[in-house]
């Protein structure tokens, strides 16, 4: 009924009761003496099961923050997700991709989430333009500090929290000393290190006249604990907004930068960002979800 099965049921029970070991193959030999099972075949592979994506894996529930329910005993199960082309591992409390080392494990990573929500309110008066197409200009409290190079930046204070349910975690052992009245990242071991954040906004925006709202996201370095410090990498993201008025959610606005870069020990990374608008009445603040705003850093060597 099954031809290509070359396993007898009375030979698997033996392998079982003898010596706990089974071998599949179409060739002679025998099992390695360190396999339970053994599989050999010179051209074939072994097809395991196979998911359509991830909402069809065993213990799926999206109330849940990492989307599965937990349950120890399915411990090292494995699956094929069709979606992403790649397999997962169940390490008993989630399923994860084996594309990427989990945070949770990786013993060189360190992921916190903002500490606080900083607003940024922005107060413009429009003023006639003479010149075609005649647009009125808007001169607000967030371009004039833009001019002076300030672009309003706020530190965003790290959490010292680390919830597995939320991603996050101190494998590095970093510490989170303040800096002014926020708290900031210290790195104890000096190394190569690949270092990105992400600040989600959200806020609105009014009588913006189809001016860009612009968000800036930095991260910046302190060698001398916190006196001083240098920008490793800006990146800033326009978003259009709008004639009248511009409503949004957190997440729906965010910016997001990333360096790599060799540190001593005890250097200080800090997350800043900025907000700048031209519209006549503008706040915005980052958001605390830690789907949305974070910094992850990663010791490579």
């Amino acid at each position: 009924m099954y031809p290509k099965l070359y396993l007898s049921a009375a030979a698997l029970l033996a392998a079982t009761f003898f010596n706990a070991q089974v071998m599949i193959s179409k060739t002679t030999g025998s099992a390695h003496q360190n396999a339970l099972l053994d599989v050999k075949d010179a051209n074939k592979g072994v097809i395991f099961s196979r998911a359509e994506n991830i909402t069809t894996f065993p213990l799926f529930n999206n109330t849940q923050e990492d989307y599965f329910n937990d349950e120890a005993p399915l411990e090292g199960a494995i699956l094929y997700n069709k979606e992403d082309k790649q397999y997962y591992k169940y390490d008993g409390t989630t399923w994860i991709p084996a594309l990427q080392l989990g945070g949770w494990y990786n013993p060189f990573l360190t992921r916190r989430k903002a500490d606080n929500s900083k607003t940024w309110n922005c107060v413009g008066v429009q003023v006639p333009n003479p010149f075609p197409p005649f647009t009125p200009i808007t001169v607000s409290t967030c371009s004039i500090l833009a001019l002076f190079g300030s672009n309003s930046k706020q530190t965003i204070s790290l959490s010292p929290i680390t919830n597995r349910s939320q991603l996050l975690v101190n494998n590095l052992n970093t510490t989170t000393p303040t800096s002014g009245a926020d708290n900031v990242i210290q790195i104890p071991q000096a190394g190569l290190y690949h270092i990105s954040g992400v600040t989600g906004f959200g806020g609105f925006s009014l009588g913006s006249l189809g001016k860009d709202a612009t968000f800036w996201v930095s991260i910046d370095v302190s060698y001398d604990g916190g006196t001083t410090w240098s920008t490793l990498a800006f990146e800033e993201t326009k978003l259009y907004g709008g004639i009248f008025i511009d409503l949004g959610q957190g997440g729906n606005k965010s910016a997001s930068v990333s360096a790599s870069v060799t540190l001593p020990a005890n250097s200080r990374i800090r997350l800043q960002a900025a907000v700048n608008t031209n519209s006549v009445i503008s706040t915005f603040s980052n958001s605390l979800d830690h789907r949305e705003t974070f910094v992850n850093i990663q010791k490579l060597r």
